[in-house]
C-alpha cells in the first residue's frame, strides 16, 4: 500500500481546505445502501488505454447527499466554504437523512463542480489483487466468507453472474491476470452422517439453484442424521 487516509475529525474539514488531488481518471464504481458507502475508482489516466501499476480508490461514508458525475478527468476534492455550504444544503430536501456534523466536499474537475455530504472520507493507493473486489472490503476473521463486492452490504447486485456464466466458466477456465469483477452464490449441500457413535460430515453436491439444492436435500434427508444447504460466493 503506497498510501493511506481516513479523514473523520473536525480538525481534518477547514472551510475551503483542499483535501485530495489526482490527474488519473476516476470513475463512480460502487454504492452500498448499507452505512451509506460511495467508491470511487481510478486505474488508468485520461485518454489511457492500459492500466496503470497501481488503482486509487476514494470512499465517502456514510452519504447524506451527493450530486456527482460517472467519471472525472482528474479530481479535486476540498471543504466547501461557508457560502458554498449554505447554498449546497439549500438544494437539499429536509426529507430523509440529515446529519448536523456531515461536512460538505466539493468534486471539481474540468470546471464541473459536485458535492458530496458525509461525515468522513479516505483514499487508497496501492496494488490490488486480482482477486481482491476493492481496498476497502477485505477478508475479515470476524465474517469469514470471502468479499464479492467493492463494497459490504446491500448494493445494486449488478456484479451478480448468471448461472450460464458459472458453468461457462467451470468448462473453459477464466482468463489469466483480469481482474475477478463478478460472483455468484452457489448452494452446497451438506450431510451428516453417524455411525458407531461418531459423526461425519459430507458435502454432498455444489448446485447453481436454490431450487436444484432444495430438490437434491429432499432425497438425501432421510438418509442422513442432518442435512443443509449452505451458500457460497463463487469469485470470476
Amino acid at each position: 500500500m503506497t498510501s493511506h487516509v481516513w479523514l473523520h475529525k473536525d480538525e481534518h474539514f477547514r472551510p475551503g481546505e483542499e483535501l485530495f488531488r489526482s490527474e488519473r481518471e476516476f470513475h463512480l464504481w460502487s454504492y452500498s445502501a448499507s452505512h451509506s458507502q460511495l467508491l470511487l475508482r481510478a486505474e488508468r489516466m485520461p485518454g489511457g488505454d492500459s492500466r496503470l501499476p497501481t488503482t486509487t480508490e476514494v470512499l465517502f461514508k456514510p452519504v447524506g447527499a451527493a450530486q456527482i458525475q460517472e467519471a472525472y478527468r482528474s479530481l479535486v476534492i476540498r471543504c466547501a466554504t461557508k457560502e458554498e455550504t449554505v447554498r449546497i444544503h439549500g438544494g437539499i430536501s429536509d426529507y430523509g437523512y440529515r446529519d448536523e456534523d456531515a461536512r460538505v466536499l466539493v468534486l471539481e474537475s474540468e470546471g464541473v463542480t459536485g458535492y458530496v455530504v458525509t461525515l468522513a472520507v479516505g483514499w487508497r493507493e496501492g496494488v490490488l489483487s486480482y482477486l481482491q473486489p476493492s481496498f476497502f472490503n477485505t477478508f475479515s476473521p470476524y465474517d469469514p466468507v470471502w468479499p464479492v463486492k467493492p463494497l459490504f452490504g446491500v448494493g445494486g447486485e449488478y456484479e451478480v453472474a448468471s448461472p450460464e456464466e458459472v458453468a461457462q466458466a467451470f468448462l473453459t477456465g477464466l482468463p489469466e491476470g483480469e481482474r475477478r469483477e463478478r460472483h455468484r452464490y452457489v448452494h452446497v449441500l451438506i450431510a451428516v452422517t453417524e455411525e458407531n457413535g461418531h459423526r461425519r460430515r459430507h458435502n454432498v453436491g455444489v448446485f447453481l439453484t436454490e431450487a436444484d439444492a432444495e430438490e437434491a436435500k429432499r432425497l438425501v434427508e432421510p438418509h442422513v442424521a442432518i442435512c443443509g444447504i449452505e451458500m457460497i460466493p463463487v469469485v470470476l
